[in-house]
């Protein structure tokens, strides 16, 4: 018998692969637009659930469908259904004549559309031969276009070669001189708004906040600016102290910033409450990571969105709602660094510490006096109140810690507290409280630095600037001050 190739190449086409290849379609979809956040090892137990979940329907379905090409059909629509439920019933919502109606209603039709398309499958007459090659040639372009995206990016590492290319430009141009060396301490606190924003946003005069600042002999810069909008970015400039080139790696020039490196090359000792991992420094000594030992899953910004696109986003929203698995783990968290820095002020130095405190921004759980929000607005800015309590509240904690370092420190300490952008709004539908992009970029930013006149330091002082003045200052560098931005 001779074999015949094209008709095993037919045969081959026709096969239903195209719902194991959807099946990892919204998973590298999703990776391939945070691939700068996401790690590949962190994207991988996603696609294995979503492969699982393909083979599971397959085998399940074949009570209702013996026939492949309507079993494979089938499949695939209910995986559309279970992976984009949540779209598809938010675009329900706004057909007419369901703007209006009870979300109960949106479920019942979806549910009875997703039963009529599969019994109107069953019933067909045709066996789907035809429509199994052309969604084959359409999921595995869709593949290839993602998986070509994800390749080029580790493979060829653009942006990983430029923020390598960023960290060797060498700058200090004499060496640092011997003499004491002030412990260092960086306070990023996550979309901390400039006090002036704070008046003419919230309507808040937080004059208490500035004056205990200024009696600790504090500068404040009143008209900082930041250059990004959005952290990474904005904290790669601040320790690299300068403009981050495009298409770079942003985590990466964190955790090998020029700060911690110039800092350790002369004695430091680092330490540092990375959020995630991306502020954790390489060269740290010791990461003061907040536990995750009960963390849920949907505490991970990328399994969470996952859940939130599919029809199980009531978990998600449950979730929110459970104080003990959410509002008690950013709160916690939150709280974890001012627990943590009266004893390491007590550790031998030098030693610079970067702290990365993901507050104010939401999700907003602190009222002003440091009580429990109420869960139903953790993410709320219908009301601009449930950003000014939190934000008043880490304002607190904030400088008691500042007068806690000054008092327990054996010699005056640099303390650095700004933060990485301006207040931003809500950036999710619903767009409720939307501000310029010039308001996102007004950042706070005030400065310790014992022996420094403070009539030297100007009042639009950047972030990219404030360890260029510190290494000039304490370690006798000749670094020139960036354009503020304006």
């Amino acid at each position: 018998m001779k074999n015949d190739p094209a008709g095993g190449r037919r045969r081959l086409a026709s096969r239903p692969i195209y719902v194991f290849l959807f099946s990892l379609y919204p998973v590298l979809f999703l990776y391939r637009q945070n691939i700068r956040e996401v790690s590949l090892a962190r994207m991988l137990p996603a696609l294995a659930c979503a492969l699982a979940l393909a083979f599971l329907l397959w085998f399940g379905l074949r009570i209702f469908f013996a026939d492949r090409g309507k079993r494979a059909l089938a499949a695939c629509v209910l995986l559309l259904a279970i992976f984009y439920y949540r779209p598809l019933h938010d675009l329900a919502g706004e057909l007419p004549g369901l703007r209006s109606s009870a979300p109960a209603l949106r479920h019942a039709l979806w549910f009875a559309l997703s039963v009529f398309v599969l019994l109107l499958i069953r019933r067909s007459r045709h066996s789907f031969l035809k429509t199994n090659r052309i969604l084959n040639a359409v999921f595995l372009a869709l593949l290839a276009w993602n998986i070509g995206g994800i390749v080029l990016h580790h493979v060829h590492g653009v942006e990983k070669r430029n923020a390598r290319l960023l960290l060797q430009k060498g700058e200090y141009r004499q060496r640092a001189p011997a003499g004491d060396r002030p412990d260092i301490y960086c306070f990023i606190l996550d979309e901390f708004a400039r006090l002036d924003s704070i008046k003419d946003l919230f309507h808040h005069d937080h004059a208490v906040f500035a004056e205990r600042l200024l009696a600790s002999n504090f500068f404040i810069a009143e008209k900082s600016s930041g250059l990004y909008a959005w952290t990474p970015e904005a904290i790669a400039a601040i320790l690299n102290m300068e403009r981050v080139p495009n298409k770079s790696d942003a985590r990466l020039l964190i955790q090998r910033n020029k700060v911690a490196r110039f800092l350790h090359e002369n004695g430091y000792v680092i330490f540092d409450f990375p959020y995630g991992s991306l502020t954790a420094q390489e060269l740290s000594r010791r990461h003061y990571h907040f536990p995750m030992a009960s963390a849920s899953v949907l505490f991970d910004d990328f399994y969470r969105t996952l859940v939130e696109m599919s029809v199980f986003y009531p978990l998600v929203e449950n979730w929110r709602r459970n104080d003990a698995k959410y509002s008690s783990y950013y709160r916690a968290q939150a709280l974890h660094v001012f627990a943590r820095i009266p004893g390491i002020v007590k550790k031998p130095g030098p030693k610079f510490v970067l702290a990365h405190v993901f507050s104010p921004h939401a999700p907003f759980v602190f009222n002003r006096d440091g009580g429990a929000a109420a869960p139903e607005h953790f993410n709320d800015y219908s009301e601009r109140k449930y950003y000014l309590e939190q934000y008043l509240y880490i304002s607190r904690k904030t400088v008691e810690m500042a007068e806690t370092i000054l008092k327990e420190s054996a010699a005056p300490p640099i303390i650095i507290i700004l933060s990485d952008h301006g207040y931003r709004g809500s950036i999710q539908k619903p767009f409720l409280h939307v501000v310029s992009a010039e308001e996102k970029k007004k950042v706070f930013l005030a400065l310790h630095l014992p022996g420094y006149p403070h009539s030297r330091l100007d009042a639009a002082l950047s972030p990219v600037n404030v360890f260029r003045v510190i290494f000039n200052h304490y370690f006798g560098q000749e670094l020139p001050l960036q354009q503020d931005p304006q």
